[in-house]
C-alpha cells in the first residue's frame, strides 16, 4: 500500500513538473486577424454552401516560430519583419497545414508576424531575448 502511494505521489509530481517546463518552453503568440477576429463559425459563399473561416495560430519555440493553418486551401505566406531585418517563408496548406520559421541569427527585438491566406492578414508580435545575435 504504502509503495503504491510513494509510486502514484511520484507519477503526479513528474506529470505536474512535466507541463510547467513545456509551458516554459513554447510562447502563444497572439493574432489578430486585420478588420475582424481569427475564430469565425461559419461563412457562405455566392452558391450558399457553408465554408469554414481560417484558424491561425503561431507559437514561439525558443529558436523557431511554429505557424498552423486550418480550414484553409492555398498558400500562406509568413513574414517575420523586426527592427533590421525580415524573414519569408511560405506554406502550401490542403485544408490544414503546418510550418516553421527559423530565428537562429535574429537580433534581440520586438519582431512582428504576418501570415496572408489571400485577402486575410493575420499580425501578432513577439520577442527574442537578449541571448539572440
Amino acid at each position: 500500500m504504502r509503495k503504491s502511494m510513494v509510486f502514484l505521489f511520484m507519477t503526479v509530481c513528474s506529470a505536474f513538473l512535466f507541463s510547467v517546463s513545456a509551458d516554459q518552453l513554447s510562447d502563444k503568440i497572439e493574432l489578430g486577424r486585420l478588420g475582424g477576429t481569427t475564430r469565425g463559425a461559419m461563412a457562405a459563399n455566392n452558391l450558399g454552401e457553408q465554408l469554414a473561416v481560417p484558424v491561425v495560430e503561431a507559437y514561439n519555440l525558443q529558436n523557431v516560430i511554429s505557424i498552423s493553418v486550418q480550414n484553409y486551401r492555398g498558400g500562406a505566406w509568413v513574414e517575420i519583419v523586426g527592427p533590421r531585418e525580415v524573414r519569408q517563408s511560405y506554406i502550401e496548406v490542403y485544408d490544414m497545414g503546418f510550418g516553421v520559421a527559423n530565428l537562429s541569427g535574429l537580433r534581440a527585438g520586438t519582431y512582428t508576424i504576418r501570415v496572408t491566406l489571400g485577402s486575410e492578414v493575420f499580425t501578432g508580435t513577439f520577442k527574442i531575448a537578449s541571448y539572440g545575435r
